[in-house]
């Protein structure tokens, strides 16, 4: 299926992801300039409908394009619990409260994407999905989590109507995501100065959107043919779309763009945490990631967990680029 805004939707299977931008990838391109991001809030409504709103429609019509903006933090919602986590988790249990989280990999959970792990690039993680929180998680983490699923929320279904998705579609669209039933990840990284690699290699995510939480410099996202810095903006997420979105939309007449991003090499102790909203793919029920086509409604283009196995391949183990095109 074709999108007059976005070309081809992207294709699901190993080494083709990223088809189209294998010399973007190139860990030696520079960015160029810091990034001009759209700036949005979250007007207050009645229970969790609060209303995603920019300066305008044509603000908004640039961020959905782009695939990230800057989103003000609800004055009601704690991060400090947050970045206190995301600096200490690495350190080991004599790092109290939190770093006794190093010793739980993914043997403890038995599922291999969660719990801590030191990646191929300066990143290690301790990433829980949300049906795990409440048992290991300390209470104030727990309640951020569940604070930013209700933010992911609201954001999500205010793109869906953008979008021009029928609400009676939502819930099987998004896996569960519009209804607070999707799968969520919440994920705290740390960037070691030690390892001469860059910090996260450059990729898209794969749900539907990420919420960020990063208070030094170090984000990169590409827009056009070129890298820029993202600034920082401590009392605002960074917002961006992924994979599961820009699938589910290509072939509406506003279509949601997934942009890709990476962290530059850090020669300083780095943190951040992050919220990941994707369809649900609990083992044995996983609700696949959809394509919504007007006058046929949605149709199935994956399965959930076989997007994020495919693109936590081509992130952390590399794309082959085909012959004769540079990777």
């Amino acid at each position: 299926m074709t999108s007059a805004h976005h070309g081809l939707t992207p294709d699901i299977r190993r080494g083709r992801i990223y088809r189209n931008v294998y010399e973007k990838r190139d860990k030696a391109r520079p960015a160029l300039g810091e990034a001009s991001l759209e700036r949005a809030r979250i007007a207050p409504g009645e229970h969790d409908d609060g209303e995603l709103l920019f300066a305008d429609s044509a603000s908004r019509d640039r961020a959905f394009r782009d695939g990230v903006f800057l989103l003000e933090i609800p004055q009601d919602l704690d991060v400090a619990g947050g970045d206190a986590f995301a600096r200490q988790f690495h350190q080991g249990p004599e790092a109290e409260p939190y770093g006794r989280f190093r010793l739980l990999d993914s043997d403890h959970f038995g599922d291999p994407l969660l719990g801590f792990h030191q990646r191929v690039n300066q990143i290690e993680q301790f990433l829980l999905e949300r049906r795990f929180w409440a048992a290991h998680y300390p209470p104030e983490i727990t309640a951020l989590g569940e604070a930013l699923t209700r933010l992911s929320g609201q954001v999500l279904r205010s793109v869906l109507a953008h979008a021009g998705i029928p609400e009676a579609d939502w819930r099987r669209a998004t896996g569960g995501c519009s209804a607070g039933e999707g799968s969520y990840h919440l994920t705290f990284n740390h960037y070691r100065p030690a390892l001469d690699d860059i910090g996260l290699s450059s990729h898209k995510d794969d749900g539907f959107l990420t919420i960020l939480r990063t208070t030094t410099p170090g984000l990169e996202i590409s827009r056009g043919d070129h890298w820029e810095t993202v600034p920082r903006a401590t009392d605002c997420f960074v917002v961006n779309f992924g994979l599961s979105m820009e699938i589910l939309t290509a072939a509406c007449g506003t279509p949601v763009a997934a942009i890709m991003h990476r962290v530059a090499h850090q020669g300083t102790d780095r943190s951040s945490f992050g919220h990941f909203s994707s369809s649900s793919c609990r083992p044995g029920e996983d609700e696949g990631i959809h394509r919504y086509v007007a006058g046929r409604g949605l149709e199935r283009v994956c399965g959930s967990r076989e997007l994020i196995d495919e693109n936590d391949h081509e992130i952390y183990a590399g794309t082959d680029a085909p012959e004769g095109r540079p990777a």
